[in-house]
This record gives C-alpha cells, structure tokens and sequence, in this order.
C-alpha cells in the first residue's frame, strides 16, 4: 500500500476517535521546554529543547516515522533578532506493529534540541520569552494526538550551564555526517532490479572490528516518504573476519527514482560502549542496471592480457577449425551419424544424386549459421548480453528440441511416416533421403552443436561477439564452412563414398540404433529443463511428450499410400488438436511462471560455492586463490570434464594443499554477471576455466575448453608461484 494512502487511512481513523480523545487527560505524555543556559550571553549560541516524556509502553515518532504514525513537530517562536538552527534528532529505536510495518520513534524520553543564536547586543534586565508549539502523536495499542504551546523566560547575562546531563546524554544520539573523522570507511553500489532498487553498503571499523548482533548494524532512512523501504539485511560475506560488514537495502520508489538515499548509519565497534550514530547520504545518480557491470571484477577486461593482437583473419581460421571440430561433438553425435547413414545409402547412386545431398547438408549448416548470426545481431542491438548456445538457455527453446527429437526418434522406429515434398520419409534414410532431407538435417544438427564449445571455436565466437555486425557474420560463417567442410568435400568427390560400407539388412539395425541414441539426447535435454525450472517441469514435459506419442502413432496407424484425403484430414486433425491440448495442459502453464534456476544440493565431494563477482573479488583479496569453472548443464564437453578431469583424487589433493576456493559459474539459465565476464575474457560461451592466484584479482589464468588434471596442477602450481608477487 502506497505511504500516502497509509496516512490518510490513518488520520482519517484518528478523526473518528477525536470525540473520544478529548476527555483523555494528558497522562500518556508530559512536555517541557528547556535551556542549556540559566541566562543569554549575547552572540552565544546555546541548545532549546523540547523534552518529551511518554508513560511506560507508548512511544512518539522520528522524523520519519516508517511505515506508519508521524513525526514530532516543533515550531519555534523566538525573540527579534534570534535565529534557531535545525532540529536535532537523536537517533530513534525501532520498532515493528502489526506483524510487518515498521516504525522508527522513542520510548521513555526524548529531547529534541535546536541551536539558537543571540544577537551580538542584548539590553540589559529584558526578559526573553522562547516559545515552542509543539504536536505529536503518542501510540501503545491505540494513537492519541496532542498539541500544546510552551514558554521559557531568560534574562540577559553571564551564561551558566544548566540541564547538562540531559542535554549531554542526547547530543551523544544525534547522527553526526560520517566524515574523514568517523571510525567507518564505507562504500556502496546500487543495482536496479525491475522496479526495486538495491543499496549494498560495505562497511569497515579503521582501528577496530564491527559488531554484528543487536540490531547492529542498521539503516534508518530519512527520505523514506518517497520509497517503499524494506528492512535490512546484513550480509553474511567471506572476509567478515577481516571486519568487512555488507548491508543490503531494498526500496521501491513511488514515482521518480530520488537522486539520493539520506539515512542514519547504526553500528557497534569492538570495544567501544556506545554505538555510533553516522547520517550518509548515497547517490542513487549512478544506478545501474541489472546485467550492466558495475565496478571490481566485471569491470576488467581480460583480453587485453592475451599476447600480441591477432588478426581477423586467424580468428577466422580459428572459427574454422572449432567449426570442423564441432562434428566430433557427442551434441551432434545422433543427428551425424544419421547423415553418415543416408551417405552409405546412397553410396551406389549416380555422382550427381550424392552431390546434390553432400551440398544441401552443407547448405543447411550455413543457412543455420547465417540465421543464428543474424538473430545474434538483432538481439544484440535491443542490448541483450549473448553467449554461444545462448537459445538454451530459453526453457521453451529445450521444450521444442525435446519435442522434435523425440518425434525424430519415434520415426526411426518406425512409429510413424511423413511425406513431405522432396523429403521421401523423415528418418528413413534406407529408403533414400531427399535434398530437402539433408538440408534439415543440416540445420538440426547445427541447432544441437551449438551448447558445445569446441576447442578454437570458443576464442573465435568470444571475438566475434565484441566486433560489429558484419565480423559476427563472417565469424559464423566460417565456422559453418568448417563443420560442413566434410560433406562438402564428398559432394566434389562423390565416388569416395564406394569407400564406406555397402548398403544392407544392418542399416535398418543402425537406424533403430540411432533411435535409442536420440531417446538419449530427450533424456539429456529433460536433464537441462529440470536444472533451470525443476523437477515439476521434466514431469509436465514427459506427459506432453506422450501426448506427441500418442498423436504420433496415430498418424502412423490411420494413414497410408491408400488412405483417402477425408481420412487423412481426419488423422492429422486429431493429431494436431492432441498436440495442442498437451502442450495448453502441460507446458504453457509452465512458460507463464516466472521460474527461478533449481539450486539442488551439491552431491559432488567437493565444495563448490555459488559464482558471484563479489564472492569471487573477496576470496582473492582475501589470500585464496580461486578456481572458477564456467559450465552449463547443456554443455556436453563441461559434462565431460567434469565428470573425468575435475573428479580426479590427484587434483583433488592439489585443491586441498593450497586451500583453492572453487566456485562453479552456472551458466544454464541466463545470468548477466556470467556473460559479462565471460565477454571479459574474450570467451562467448562454456566450458572456460579461470584461476585467480592469491591476492592477484588483475593476473588470472586462462585454461583451454578441454583440459586434463595434469594441466589444471600445472596451472594451480604456477598460480601458487605468481601470488603476492605484483610484478610477475
């Protein structure tokens, strides 16, 4: 509920209980006006005070009061020629009503005090009368409002000290600006997020450590009537024993963002007996946006470390041969070996026939390449953050992959048939595959090598995701030409396929073979779908694969080379209405959710930290050295050396004799700070390997996407060599 919306709620059941407050005596708060002087001396300034002194369990109010209530008013009546400064609040308590509203006022007592100042000449034997209208609002169960007018009488004369103690005791709760003299040193970010805005603050004692307990540390804010402010959250960050202390502050403006956030800093520090009180004001000015990289970590770039500047054209090279090395992917595995298979098929066709199939797979990986160049560009300038294979990251994207793959796997064992022009039958390439055939089949196996990284191929895409749109195509492009390189050169040498085995009974075993290994890409792509929306979604997606089974089947069952076009018609319609009455049942329940990325409990024996750039920034500063692994849950290479390499007992001993701090970069779903260090280090996509030696935030080292434990030790010993040593 907006704050303005409260206090008119507020005041308008106060009106109604007026009647009822007027016959209440004034027992629930006593009121004095006050002096630190028993007489003026001229031009000296000295404190008036309005003592407030509330019955035991009420409570009056801040200057901003919170989530409800209203601050103490106090309006000065002074002599001709006296000016009085601000009012000054001690630091209040605060307290929480109802369950959620939290409210900032004082118990007990309390002196607000203003600085008055005295003209340079007074007369003589004058009496001055100081006057104070002061109205509140009292609060225990109920809200009791109350106003009053005060008078004090001082004469002129040699000033004497007097209500010392009490004026004392509550100068000492009034926030001072925190300044080059303050016992903190303090910094802050401020991060958008959608309509909210997150403070962060991180505090340090100079000479001693800050407490943490008792409420300390907290913010009170000042400008709150502009903004939504939930209470704060400290912060529990490696590197607190080193006395660093992170405050997170939440607030969600009303209307206009403010350009600042006043507040009051409360702190405790070891050894002292009373806390600190530090008003702050932080610039909201620079407020960046979730996904832009802020200072630190994500401000540096790594690139510029890489020896000597390449070319474009050997990162054309590069892309090249990633792209070649991308038909060794077990990604494109299932969709390889069924063009292997449509190639011995057609091995004792006429040269021109396996020609024209060799070149619509290879034109079907560069029509692939092209458009994914394209759709890169055009993201790209609605300022979306992109990596390679980043159309995984899209659940609906993994949801029609392991719909069609499915389907796919469905044909090869025979569940059912489609005829399409030039396509002579999906899957069933003993019977002869078609140009229109091979050109899909060049674009789906595109599609799923796209969450592999092949060695090369991940410095040519980070390069080309930093250049302009032309260079992105270029680079695309010739890593398409690299993986379709091999078809390619049988389709100039069509009599090379006599080499391969001749066409027989064993092709239909392979085919159904090939079926299994697809069945195996649908579990694999669930395996993805639960990392990024849980167990409920692989649920819901198998039941909508069975009803695509189901429609399949159908269509496999009622139609044949007989059937008439009315039964036809029929099949088909009934297929597509079950398709979509799944997919309205199952999954578009699950796209319209906002989902967050499952965070299953870690089963690897090792301890792997969750990646954020000020995790990573801490550990290092704090004498660690890091080992980050980037990874995705569809990345089969990071699968690969996770499960082979990075669960070695020698590497293993290594982590434990230097202390490494692992964290794991999870990069399944979309995460802004990842792609942006990613970019940092020239990469565009997983699996990348980064170790941080001790202390050396600005010399990481950069491991290849396919790596061996022996490497990793190697890296880790000359990391180990290289902390603490600036010029190294």
């Amino acid at each position: 509920m907006p704050k303005h919306t409260r206090t008119l709620l507020f005041l308008s059941a106060l009106l109604l209980l007026c009647p009822a407050l007027q016959a209440q005596p004034r027992e629930y708060l006593q009121v004095q006006l006050l002096a630190d002087v028993d007489r003026i001396a001229p031009g000296r300034p000295f404190l008036l005070g309005v003592r407030l002194q509330m019955a035991p369990e009420w409570h009056t109010y801040w200057e901003f009061s919170g989530d409800a209530g209203m601050p103490t008013t106090v309006e000065w009546h002074l002599p001709p020629g006296f000016e009085a400064g601000p009012l000054q609040w001690p630091a209040p308590h605060k307290y929480t009503e109802s369950g959620d509203l939290t409210v900032y006022g004082y118990q007990d007592e309390v002196l607000l005090m203003a600085q008055v100042r005295p003209p340079a000449a007074l007369k003589a034997d004058t009496l001055l009368t100081f006057g104070a209208a002061v109205s509140w609002l009292v609060c225990r169960e109920v809200c009791i409002p109350g106003d009053t007018t005060l008078n004090l009488i001082l004469r002129p004369g040699k000033a004497r000290p007097v209500n010392a103690q009490l004026f004392g005791l509550h100068q000492l709760r009034v926030p001072r600006p925190l300044g080059a003299d303050s016992p903190l040193t303090w910094s802050h970010t401020a991060l958008r997020k959608g309509e909210e805005i997150q403070v962060e603050l991180a505090l340090r004692g100079k000479d001693a450590p800050l407490q943490v307990g008792g409420g300390a540390p907290d913010f009170y804010p000042l400008n709150g009537e502009v903004f939504v402010f939930a209470p704060p959250r400290c912060l529990a960050t490696e590197g607190n024993h080193a006395g660093t202390v992170k405050l997170q502050l939440s607030l969600k403006p009303y209307g206009a963002p403010p350009p600042t956030l006043r507040g009051v800093l409360f702190y405790r520090l070891a050894g002292a007996d009373d806390p600190f009180y530090d008003t702050v004001e932080l610039d909201l000015t620079g407020t960046r946006q979730e996904g832009q990289a802020p200072g630190g970590l994500l401000s540096m770039d790594f690139k510029k470390q890489e020896a000597g500047s390449s070319s474009l054209g050997l990162y054309l090279l590069f892309a090249g041969l990633g792209g070649l090395l991308l038909n060794l992917m077990p990604c494109v595995l299932p969709v390889i070996s069924l063009k292997i298979l449509g190639l011995v098929s057609q091995s004792g066709a006429q040269p021109r026939r396996v020609r024209a199939l060799g070149l619509a797979f290879a034109g079907g990986i560069a029509a692939a390449f092209m458009g994914l160049a394209l759709l890169v560009i055009g993201l790209r300038a609605g300022g979306q953050q992109l990596g390679w294979g980043f159309q995984f990251q899209a659940p609906g994207f993994v949801m029609a992959m392991s719909a069609l793959i499915f389907a796919l796997g469905l044909s090869l064992f025979g569940v059912f048939t489609v005829q399409l022009p030039g396509l002579h039958r999906i899957g069933a390439q003993a019977q002869g595959e078609g140009g229109m055939g091979s050109f899909l089949n060049g674009i789906l196996a595109t599609v799923l090598a796209t969450p592999c990284t092949a060695p090369f191929l991940g410095t040519a895409m980070g390069f080309a995701f930093a250049q302009s749109g032309p260079v992105v195509l270029g680079i695309f492009l010739a890593s398409g030409a690299g993986m379709a390189l091999p078809y390619l050169v049988l389709a100039l040498q069509p009599g090379w396929t006599r080499l391969l085995p001749r066409p027989g009974a064993w092709m239909e075993r392979f085919e159904q073979g090939m079926g299994f290994l697809l069945m195996g890409t649908v579990l694999w792509l669930l395996w993805v779908l639960g990392k990024q929306l849980g167990m409920e979604a692989v649920i819901w997606t198998g039941a909508f694969l069975l009803g695509l089974g189901l429609a399949c089947w159908i269509v496999g069952q009622w139609i044949d080379l007989s059937s008439s076009t009315a039964r036809r018609w029929l099949a088909w319609g009934l297929a597509a209405l079950l398709v979509a009455a799944s997919y309205r049942l199952f999954l578009h329940p699950l796209l319209q959710e906002q989902h967050q990325l499952s965070t299953a409990p870690q089963t690897d024996e090792l301890a792997w930290q969750e990646f954020s750039a000020e995790r990573v920034e801490t550990l290092v500063r704090s004498g660690r050295p890091v080992f980050i692994d980037f990874t995705a849950e569809w990345c089969w290479t990071c699968k690969v050396n996770e499960r082979t390499v990075l669960t070695s007992e020698a590497l293993h001993r290594k982590f434990a004799e230097l202390d490494v701090a692992l964290v794991k970069a999870d990069w399944t779903s979309r995460n802004p700070q990842i792609t942006a260090l990613l970019q940092a280090f020239g990469r565009s996509g997983v699996p990348l390997y980064v170790i941080f030696p001790a202390g050396r935030l600005d010399h990481p080292l950069v491991l290849p996407e396919v790596i061996t434990a022996d490497l990793v030790i190697e890296k880790l010993d000359q990391a180990a060599a290289l902390a603490g040593k600036p010029g190294a």
